[in-house]
C-alpha cells in the first residue's frame, strides 16, 4: 500500500486537482443550488483595493467605522490589535502615521447584505472558512456581527482570514506553494459571506464524508465532546443525513468525493451549513483520520456510513476552541493601563498575530 504524502508537502501535479476542490467548496459556487435546504447567506464581493487592505499586516479600521469622532461609544466598542513592538514607536510625529482607509461603497454593501438577514446579525466567514480565532475581539465573544465594524474587526484580526485570502483556502503549512503562485494560479474572486445568525447547539451539528458519490462516515462537528442526545438519537440522525443527501446532493454536488456539514434542526429537519474538500490538505477529518477514510477496505459504498461520536461521558476534552483566544502580547499591553482602544487602532500600527493551522 502507498504510504500516505505528509501533510506538509504538496506533489505539483496535485496543485490543480486540490485548488479546483476548493473552487467548488466556495459558498459562492454552491449557494444557489442548494439554497433551499441550507442556511441563508449573502455573498459580498471583495473589491481589489479592500482585499490589499485586508492582506495586510498594517491594522487599522477604515474612516466609515467610525460615522461621528465624537462618539465615545463608538470609539470604545473597538479593541485594539497592536502589539508591544508598536507600543516602542510613540516617539513617531503624527505626520509619520499611516493614513486611514475608506471603503464606502464596500462597507455600504456590508451594511445592506447584514439588514437583509433575519434579526439584522450575521455569522461571518470567507469563500472558505470562518475567523474562529480572532472571535475573542468582539463584545460576546462569538462570530456573530451586527455592523460594519464588527466585520472589519474579525477579518482584520483573523490569521485564518488572511491565509484564505493570499492562498486560496489552502493552509500556509504546505510550505512549496508560495502565496504570489497561488494568487497567480487562481482566478476566483473573493468574497465575504454573511449568514443568517443560529444559535446552534454543538451536539447538532455533523461532518460527513463521501468518497465516490457514497456517504461513508459522519463525525460529530463538536469532537471529541459527549451529547446525550447524539447517543440516544443516533439512528435517527443517521436517517436523517442520509435521506438529505441521497436526495438533495449525492448527485447534485460536482465533486465524487467531498465533505459537508449539516445542522440537524429537529427530527427530519436537516441544513447544509458547508462543502469542503475530501482532502487531508485541507479538511479536518474529526473523529475519524485520513489514513482511514481513504482506505478503501475501511468502508463499504453504499450509503451505509459509520457514525463515530462518544457512547460515554468521559470527563472534559481537549475542545480546539481554546486554541484560539487573546494574543499575550494584548493582555499584556492592556493590563493595568487605561488605554483609549479607539485611538489605537487609528493609529495603524503593527499587530503580529499567530498563524494556527486552519483547518475547514
Amino acid at each position: 500500500m502507498n504510504q500516505p504524502v505528509p501533510a506538509d508537502v504538496l506533489q505539483p501535479n496535485k496543485l490543480a486537482e486540490v485548488l479546483e476542490q476548493l473552487d467548488e467548496c466556495s459558498f459562492p459556487h454552491w449557494f444557489e443550488d442548494f439554497e433551499k435546504i441550507a442556511i441563508r447567506g449573502v455573498s459580498v464581493e471583495i473589491p481589489e483595493n479592500a482585499l490589499e487592505y485586508l492582506r495586510d499586516e498594517i491594522v487599522v479600521l477604515p474612516k466609515e467605522c467610525y460615522p461621528s469622532e465624537n462618539s465615545v461609544d463608538n470609539r470604545n466598542k473597538v479593541i485594539d490589535l497592536t502589539t508591544l513592538d508598536a507600543l516602542d514607536a510613540d516617539d513617531k510625529s503624527e505626520e509619520d502615521e499611516i493614513r486611514q482607509p475608506e471603503y464606502p461603497e464596500f462597507s455600504k454593501r456590508i451594511t445592506k447584505a447584514i439588514a437583509q438577514l433575519k434579526g439584522g446579525v450575521a455569522f461571518l466567514k470567507t469563500n472558505w472558512h470562518c475567523p474562529k480565532d480572532a472571535f475573542w475581539i468582539t463584545a460576546g465573544q462569538t462570530l456573530q456581527v451586527k455592523d460594519i465594524t464588527d466585520v472589519y474587526q474579525l477579518l482584520k484580526a483573523s490569521s485564518i482570514v488572511k491565509q484564505d485570502l493570499n492562498r486560496h483556502g489552502l493552509p500556509d503549512r504546505i510550505v512549496d506553494v508560495p502565496d504570489s503562485q497561488l494568487i497567480h494560479k487562481t482566478t476566483d474572486k473573493h468574497f465575504i459571506v454573511l449568514k443568517e445568525w443560529h444559535e446552534i447547539h454543538p451536539g447538532t451539528e455533523f461532518r460527513c464524508f463521501v468518497r465516490r458519490r457514497s456517504l461513508i462516515a459522519i463525525s460529530p462537528r463538536d469532537w471529541p465532546a459527549y451529547h446525550e442526545d447524539i447517543v440516544q438519537q443516533k439512528r435517527d440522525i443517521c436517517m436523517d443525513i442520509r435521506s438529505i443527501f441521497r436526495e438533495r446532493i449525492k448527485e447534485q454536488f460536482p465533486l465524487d468525493s467531498f465533505v459537508f456539514d449539516v445542522v440537524r434542526v429537529a427530527k427530519d429537519v436537516v441544513l447544509l451549513v458547508d462543502f469542503s474538500p475530501f482532502n487531508e490538505l485541507t479538511t479536518d477529518p474529526l473523529a475519524f483520520d485520513w489514513i482511514e477514510l481513504n482506505d478503501e477496505r475501511m468502508f463499504l459504498e453504499n450509503d451505509d456510513p459509520e457514525f463515530r461520536y462518544l457512547p460515554n461521558d468521559c470527563g472534559i476534552q481537549p475542545s480546539k476552541r481554546n486554541n484560539y483566544g487573546i494574543p499575550i502580547d494584548i493582555i499584556d499591553m492592556f493590563n493595568g493601563n487605561s488605554v483609549d482602544i479607539g485611538n489605537f487602532l487609528r493609529d495603524g500600527r503593527h499587530s503580529d498575530m499567530c498563524s494556527p493551522d486552519a483547518l475547514l
